[in-house]
Protein backbone atom coordinates (compact mmCIF):
# COMPACT_ATOMS: atom_id res chain seq x y z
CA UNK A 1 0.00 0.00 0.00
CA UNK A 2 1.06 3.52 -0.85
CA UNK A 3 1.68 5.13 2.33
CA UNK A 4 1.70 9.60 1.63
CA UNK A 5 2.49 12.36 3.91
CA UNK A 6 1.92 15.60 3.94
CA UNK A 7 3.67 18.52 5.17
CA UNK A 8 1.65 21.75 6.17
CA UNK A 9 4.03 24.78 6.56
CA UNK A 10 1.37 27.50 6.20
CA UNK A 11 -0.59 25.74 9.52
CA UNK A 12 2.89 26.48 11.78
CA UNK A 13 3.44 30.18 9.57
CA UNK A 14 0.43 30.92 10.49
CA UNK A 15 0.28 29.83 14.45
CA UNK A 16 -1.18 26.81 16.56
CA UNK A 17 -4.12 27.22 17.84
CA UNK A 18 -4.24 27.89 22.14
CA UNK A 19 -6.14 24.69 22.77
CA UNK A 20 -3.91 22.73 21.25
CA UNK A 21 -0.25 24.36 21.93
CA UNK A 22 2.63 22.16 23.49
CA UNK A 23 6.27 21.71 23.19
CA UNK A 24 7.71 21.27 19.52
CA UNK A 25 11.63 21.60 20.24
CA UNK A 26 13.58 22.16 16.98
CA UNK A 27 17.64 22.91 16.37
CA UNK A 28 18.87 24.43 13.68
CA UNK A 29 21.91 26.31 12.16
CA UNK A 30 22.55 29.89 10.74
CA UNK A 31 24.94 31.78 9.55
CA UNK A 32 25.06 35.47 10.41
CA UNK A 33 28.45 37.78 8.81
CA UNK A 34 29.38 33.88 7.70
CA UNK A 35 29.90 32.89 11.23
CA UNK A 36 27.79 29.80 12.33
CA UNK A 37 25.05 30.26 14.86
CA UNK A 38 23.48 27.02 16.60
CA UNK A 39 19.84 27.99 17.92
CA UNK A 40 17.48 25.73 20.02
CA UNK A 41 13.71 26.37 20.44
CA UNK A 42 10.10 25.79 21.68
CA UNK A 43 7.98 26.59 18.47
CA UNK A 44 5.71 26.05 20.35
CA UNK A 45 5.66 28.87 22.92
CA UNK A 46 4.58 31.34 21.42
CA UNK A 47 1.18 30.32 20.78
CA UNK A 48 0.67 28.96 24.21
CA UNK A 49 -0.88 30.05 27.20
CA UNK A 50 2.37 30.58 28.47
CA UNK A 51 3.38 33.38 26.51
CA UNK A 52 0.36 35.48 27.38
CA UNK A 53 0.78 35.15 30.90
CA UNK A 54 4.70 35.93 31.28
CA UNK A 55 6.02 39.06 30.39
CA UNK A 56 9.54 39.29 31.55
CA UNK A 57 12.78 38.15 30.01
CA UNK A 58 15.06 36.66 31.33
CA UNK A 59 18.55 36.19 29.68
CA UNK A 60 21.78 34.14 31.25
CA UNK A 61 24.38 35.03 28.83
CA UNK A 62 27.32 31.88 29.28
CA UNK A 63 30.87 32.24 28.44
CA UNK A 64 31.84 29.21 26.87
CA UNK A 65 35.63 28.24 28.53
CA UNK A 66 36.62 26.70 24.97
CA UNK A 67 34.90 27.26 21.69
CA UNK A 68 36.22 26.28 18.20
CA UNK A 69 37.64 28.56 15.49
CA UNK A 70 33.89 29.19 14.67
CA UNK A 71 32.75 29.91 18.16
CA UNK A 72 30.54 27.02 18.69
CA UNK A 73 31.50 25.08 22.04
CA UNK A 74 34.05 22.43 21.39
CA UNK A 75 32.58 18.49 21.92
CA UNK A 76 34.32 18.05 25.66
CA UNK A 77 32.82 20.95 26.66
CA UNK A 78 28.99 19.94 25.29
CA UNK A 79 28.48 17.70 28.12
CA UNK A 80 29.34 20.15 31.17
CA UNK A 81 27.04 22.74 29.20
CA UNK A 82 23.92 20.29 28.68
CA UNK A 83 23.94 20.02 32.69
CA UNK A 84 24.23 23.38 33.46
CA UNK A 85 21.18 24.29 31.44
CA UNK A 86 19.07 21.64 32.88
CA UNK A 87 20.01 22.51 36.22
CA UNK A 88 18.86 26.34 35.32
CA UNK A 89 15.57 24.93 34.05
CA UNK A 90 14.74 23.00 37.04
CA UNK A 91 15.73 26.08 39.41
CA UNK A 92 14.19 28.75 37.56
CA UNK A 93 10.90 26.48 36.81
CA UNK A 94 10.49 25.49 40.61
CA UNK A 95 11.84 29.24 41.94
CA UNK A 96 9.85 31.61 39.45
CA UNK A 97 7.47 29.22 37.55
CA UNK A 98 9.75 30.66 34.69
CA UNK A 99 9.18 28.95 31.12
CA UNK A 100 12.52 27.91 28.91
CA UNK A 101 11.93 28.94 25.71
CA UNK A 102 15.62 28.09 23.93
CA UNK A 103 18.89 29.17 23.57
CA UNK A 104 21.55 30.87 21.54
CA UNK A 105 25.22 29.93 20.84
CA UNK A 106 27.37 31.93 18.68
CA UNK A 107 30.96 33.90 18.80
CA UNK A 108 31.82 31.66 22.39
CA UNK A 109 28.77 32.19 23.91
CA UNK A 110 25.41 30.22 24.97
CA UNK A 111 22.66 32.48 26.03
CA UNK A 112 19.51 30.88 27.68
CA UNK A 113 16.18 32.45 27.45
CA UNK A 114 13.09 32.17 30.61
CA UNK A 115 10.00 34.25 30.11
CA UNK A 116 8.27 34.29 33.78
CA UNK A 117 6.02 36.77 35.67
CA UNK A 118 7.96 36.31 38.92
CA UNK A 119 11.64 37.91 39.22
CA UNK A 120 11.83 38.11 42.55
CA UNK A 121 15.44 37.20 43.75
CA UNK A 122 16.23 36.18 40.28
CA UNK A 123 19.72 36.67 40.05
CA UNK A 124 20.42 34.81 43.75
CA UNK A 125 18.64 31.72 41.70
CA UNK A 126 20.77 31.69 39.01
CA UNK A 127 23.76 32.90 41.15
CA UNK A 128 23.58 29.54 43.26
CA UNK A 129 23.53 27.41 39.99
CA UNK A 130 26.11 29.00 38.80
CA UNK A 131 28.47 28.61 41.92
CA UNK A 132 29.07 25.31 41.14
CA UNK A 133 30.52 25.98 37.84
CA UNK A 134 32.95 28.53 38.63
CA UNK A 135 34.71 28.40 35.33
CA UNK A 136 32.11 30.20 33.63
CA UNK A 137 32.13 33.44 33.38
CA UNK A 138 28.49 35.21 32.66
CA UNK A 139 25.82 37.95 32.86
CA UNK A 140 21.82 38.29 33.08
CA UNK A 141 19.67 40.17 31.68
CA UNK A 142 16.24 40.92 33.07
CA UNK A 143 13.62 42.97 31.46
CA UNK A 144 9.58 42.94 30.60
CA UNK A 145 9.20 41.68 27.21
CA UNK A 146 5.22 41.74 27.05
CA UNK A 147 5.42 41.47 22.67
CA UNK A 148 7.62 38.32 23.20
CA UNK A 149 10.77 40.50 21.02
CA UNK A 150 13.35 38.26 22.24
CA UNK A 151 11.72 35.23 21.28
CA UNK A 152 10.50 35.86 18.26
CA UNK A 153 13.23 38.06 17.14
CA UNK A 154 16.52 36.16 18.09
CA UNK A 155 15.05 32.24 18.92
CA UNK A 156 12.26 31.76 16.63
CA UNK A 157 13.39 31.26 12.74
CA UNK A 158 12.58 32.95 9.73
CA UNK A 159 10.13 31.73 7.26
CA UNK A 160 13.12 30.36 5.31
CA UNK A 161 14.10 28.26 8.19
CA UNK A 162 10.94 26.79 8.73
CA UNK A 163 10.29 25.83 5.60
CA UNK A 164 13.88 23.83 5.73
CA UNK A 165 13.01 22.59 9.50
CA UNK A 166 9.41 21.07 8.12
CA UNK A 167 10.99 19.88 5.18
CA UNK A 168 13.59 17.90 7.48
CA UNK A 169 10.65 16.42 9.21
CA UNK A 170 9.27 15.47 6.23
CA UNK A 171 11.96 13.82 5.27
CA UNK A 172 12.60 11.86 8.78
CA UNK A 173 9.05 10.43 8.13
CA UNK A 174 10.18 8.97 4.91
CA UNK A 175 13.22 7.66 5.96
CA UNK A 176 11.70 6.29 9.03
CA UNK A 177 9.10 4.23 6.85
CA UNK A 178 12.39 2.75 5.06
CA UNK A 179 12.61 5.41 2.11
CA UNK A 180 16.24 6.16 1.00
CA UNK A 181 15.82 9.19 -0.81
CA UNK A 182 17.69 7.73 -3.43
CA UNK A 183 14.76 7.48 -6.08
CA UNK A 184 13.08 10.53 -7.79
CA UNK A 185 8.77 10.63 -7.93
CA UNK A 186 5.92 12.93 -8.03
CA UNK A 187 5.85 15.67 -5.31
CA UNK A 188 2.91 17.40 -5.23
CA UNK A 189 2.60 20.89 -3.45
CA UNK A 190 -0.57 23.04 -2.39
CA UNK A 191 -0.78 27.23 -3.02
CA UNK A 192 -3.53 29.14 -1.73
CA UNK A 193 -4.02 32.77 -4.20
CA UNK A 194 -6.31 35.85 -3.55
CA UNK A 195 -8.24 36.06 -6.78
CA UNK A 196 -7.85 33.51 -9.81
CA UNK A 197 -5.85 35.74 -12.12
CA UNK A 198 -2.92 35.26 -9.80
CA UNK A 199 -3.20 31.82 -9.35
CA UNK A 200 -3.15 31.70 -13.47
CA UNK A 201 -0.36 33.56 -13.69
CA UNK A 202 1.80 32.14 -11.49
CA UNK A 203 0.37 28.40 -12.62
CA UNK A 204 1.76 29.47 -16.12
CA UNK A 205 4.93 30.79 -14.67
CA UNK A 206 5.68 27.32 -12.85
CA UNK A 207 4.57 25.37 -15.59
CA UNK A 208 7.43 26.68 -17.62
CA UNK A 209 9.06 24.99 -14.98
CA UNK A 210 8.17 21.74 -15.61
CA UNK A 211 5.51 21.74 -12.82
CA UNK A 212 2.13 20.00 -13.82
CA UNK A 213 -1.21 21.49 -12.38
CA UNK A 214 -3.79 18.96 -10.69
CA UNK A 215 -6.38 20.85 -9.47
CA UNK A 216 -7.46 24.20 -8.92
CA UNK A 217 -10.15 25.24 -6.76
CA UNK A 218 -12.18 27.68 -4.94
CA UNK A 219 -12.69 26.94 -1.24
CA UNK A 220 -16.25 28.21 0.32
CA UNK A 221 -16.49 29.83 3.03
CA UNK A 222 -12.35 30.63 3.34
CA UNK A 223 -12.48 34.80 2.73
CA UNK A 224 -8.41 34.59 2.83
CA UNK A 225 -6.33 33.51 -0.16
CA UNK A 226 -9.84 30.68 -1.06
CA UNK A 227 -8.35 29.82 -4.84
CA UNK A 228 -6.30 26.76 -4.22
CA UNK A 229 -3.86 25.37 -6.47
CA UNK A 230 -2.01 21.52 -6.15
CA UNK A 231 0.99 21.53 -8.19
CA UNK A 232 3.12 18.25 -8.99
CA UNK A 233 6.95 17.57 -10.79
CA UNK A 234 9.14 14.12 -10.25
CA UNK A 235 11.97 15.76 -7.94
CA UNK A 236 14.01 13.57 -5.54
CA UNK A 237 13.62 13.95 -1.87
CA UNK A 238 16.96 14.64 -0.57
CA UNK A 239 17.29 17.51 1.64
CA UNK A 240 19.20 19.63 -0.37
CA UNK A 241 16.64 18.91 -3.73
CA UNK A 242 13.28 19.43 -1.93
CA UNK A 243 14.87 22.75 0.28
CA UNK A 244 15.83 23.76 -2.87
CA UNK A 245 12.32 23.22 -5.11
CA UNK A 246 9.78 24.12 -1.98
CA UNK A 247 12.06 27.58 -1.47
CA UNK A 248 11.27 28.32 -5.13
CA UNK A 249 7.78 28.14 -4.89
CA UNK A 250 7.70 30.05 -1.27
CA UNK A 251 9.32 32.84 -3.00
CA UNK A 252 7.23 33.17 -6.48
CA UNK A 253 4.06 32.49 -4.05
CA UNK A 254 5.09 35.99 -2.12
CA UNK A 255 5.47 38.00 -5.52
CA UNK A 256 1.61 36.88 -5.73
CA UNK A 257 0.74 37.13 -2.14
CA UNK A 258 0.10 33.47 -2.20
CA UNK A 259 0.53 31.09 0.28
CA UNK A 260 2.59 28.10 0.19
CA UNK A 261 1.14 25.45 2.15
CA UNK A 262 3.50 22.46 1.49
CA UNK A 263 4.16 19.61 0.00
CA UNK A 264 3.41 15.48 0.08
CA UNK A 265 4.52 12.50 -1.79
CA UNK A 266 4.72 8.72 -1.15
CA UNK A 267 7.05 6.12 0.25
CA UNK A 268 9.86 4.47 -2.06
CA UNK A 269 11.38 1.38 -0.24
CA UNK A 270 13.95 -0.29 -2.31
CA UNK A 271 12.14 -3.34 -3.13
CA UNK A 272 9.45 -1.19 -5.28
CA UNK A 273 12.45 0.82 -6.51
CA UNK A 274 13.21 -2.80 -8.14
CA UNK A 275 10.06 -3.28 -9.54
Amino acid sequence: MIRRFLLFAGILLSGVKESSAQEDWETYVLYIKERPVSVMVDLGFGSSPAAKQNHHVIIISLQLNSAQKDGLPVWKDIKKLDTVENVLVDKLHGELRAVYTGRYTSSGKRDFYFYTNDTSQHSTHIQSVLSAYPAYKYNILCKRDEDLSNYKEVLYPTQVELQRIYNRRMIDHLVKAGDRLTAPRAVDHLLFFKTDTDRKNFAAMVMEKGFTVIQATEEKGIKDRPFSLELSRVDKVDEETIDEVSLLLWELALKFGARYEGWETFVVTPSEQKK
